[in-house]
């Protein structure tokens, strides 16, 4: 790819969920697009392989969020992809050390869970955007139960988390897990999408008309960019920006940072999981630097751990070794020493060490929620934002990075059209 001659209307960085739907968008539109990618596939934190088991295995997102008003749930009808429809917190089942909870106890956990969630609500409501514990009860018998699930689904800490940010997310308590994986579900999605692989953006200059956008392979001269990449990518400093950013831009990418989550999976050569249901979740509850497991997803003879927040950083840190002995260790507790001797092979992920993501997802700093809007806001009908980090009601989703993907398409498009179209493409943009 050397320096193109003719100027490309559109210029999508990163082709994860937000960079296909952006391409696909802009392409329907009638605009020339570009689609640069950093690493070697497309997908970005949607990926699935499946090497590691000899079945798909998802390092990234797994589960169809919020599925009956996700609009990826429709396409993977339409692929002929399969999924079940399960509920992540109404399965968990708690270990307690030396034994798993009773149903009383049980309950008595779900009754917590929904005092806090309430708690978190009406700070919301009141208008407080204040750190999660600070309405979380403290010191009680389900506080680190509540701790580690909060840190796998916010990648953050209680302490990091927003309340306003939390309260936000379009939440209906469906989340039905990809059989064939998410990732090959967004691989599915963008199969049709020209892609520029191994082409990281290393400058995007907007001080003329046109824009320049520098790669390792060449210079690519451009009317509007979308950029997708994660907020871990873009505070990092790795695409420049000359001019730099704005100061409202780069307080909105700071105030989103991107925080970290990870699997720790196991595969065994025979069911090792006694009574518990298949696709159930279970944590080891003594204390919050702990990991949830799903177990035996789809009847497979696999336990996938799920860590999140400062103590996710501090596992990968210490290398995928530590973080299998960590887990087995917790999973010799729940099911007996024994499983050991049928364990076949391991998989780790680390997302905070690749450099083209980061870090799992975004999680608005505390009195900041509202920045999401800001982030997903253009520069001057040229510069366009689009991710997870730039919904503001699915951030932490694929479903929310795509539909932000075509929100600023169709943005793209209505600042490229007669001024007299403009409002009506818009407004188009709005309802769709």
């Amino acid at each position: 790819m050397g320096r193109s001659a003719a100027i490309v209307d559109v210029v999508v960085v990163g082709a994860g969920a937000a960079g296909l739907a952006a391409a696909k968008t802009a392409r329907e539109e009638g605009l020339s697009v570009a689609l640069l990618e950093a690493k070697g596939r497309i997908g970005g934190r949607a990926f699935t392989e499946t090497h590691s088991f000899g079945v798909p295995f998802d390092h990234g997102c797994h589960w169809l969020h919020s599925a009956s008003i996700n609009p990826l749930t429709e396409l993977a009808d339409a692929y002929g992809f399969t999924y079940a429809r399960d509920s992540l917190g109404e399965s968990l089942r708690v270990h307690m050390g030396d034994r798993w909870a009773t149903e009383a106890e049980a309950e008595e956990r779900v009754a917590f869970r929904n005092r806090n969630d309430a708690a978190i609500q009406a700070a919301a409501r009141a208008g407080r955007d204040i750190p999660i514990i600070e309405v979380r009860e403290h010191d009680a018998r389900w506080t680190s139960v509540f701790d580690c699930w909060f840190a796998v689904l916010s990648s953050v800490d209680p302490e990091e988390g927003s309340t306003l940010d939390y309260a936000s997310y379009r939440d209906t308590g469906e989340d039905w897990p990809v059989k064939e994986g998410y990732g090959a579900l967004i691989a599915r999605y963008g199969a049709d999408v020209a892609v520029e692989l191994d082409t990281p953006v290393e400058r995007i200059d907007w001080r003329g008309r046109a824009i320049e956008v520098a790669t390792p392979k060449g210079v690519i001269t451009t009317r509007a960019v979308i950029t997708t990449v994660s907020t871990g990518v873009l505070s990092s400093g790795q695409i420049r920006f000359d001019p730099p950013l704005p100061d409202w831009k780069r307080s909105a990418i700071e105030a989103l940072p991107i925080g970290k989550v990870n699997k720790i999976a196991f595969q065994f050569d025979r069911d090792v999981f006694g009574s518990l249901e298949t696709g159930s979740m279970a944590v080891f509850a003594p204390t919050s630097e702990s990991v949830v497991f799903e177990i035996r997803p789809f009847g497979r003879a696999l336990a996938i751990g799920h860590v999140g927040g400062r103590f996710c950083a501090a596992l990968e840190e210490a290398g995928p070794a530590a973080m299998v002995d960590f887990a087995l260790a917790r999973l010799k507790t729940m099911f007996g020493a024994g499983i050991a001797r049928h364990l076949v092979k391991t998989a780790c992920t680390a997302w905070g060490g690749d450099p083209y993501i980061r870090g799992g997802y975004s999680a608005a700093r505390p009195g900041h929620a509202h920045r999401r809007a800001d982030l997903a806001a253009p520069i001057d009908d040229r510069l366009f934002f689009a991710g997870e980090a730039a919904s503001i009601d699915s951030y932490a989703t694929a479903h929310g990075a795509y539909l932000t993907g075509i929100a600023a398409a169709a943005a793209a498009a209505a600042a490229r059209a007669p001024k007299g179209l403009k409002k009506q493409a818009v407004r188009g943009a709005r309802r769709g």
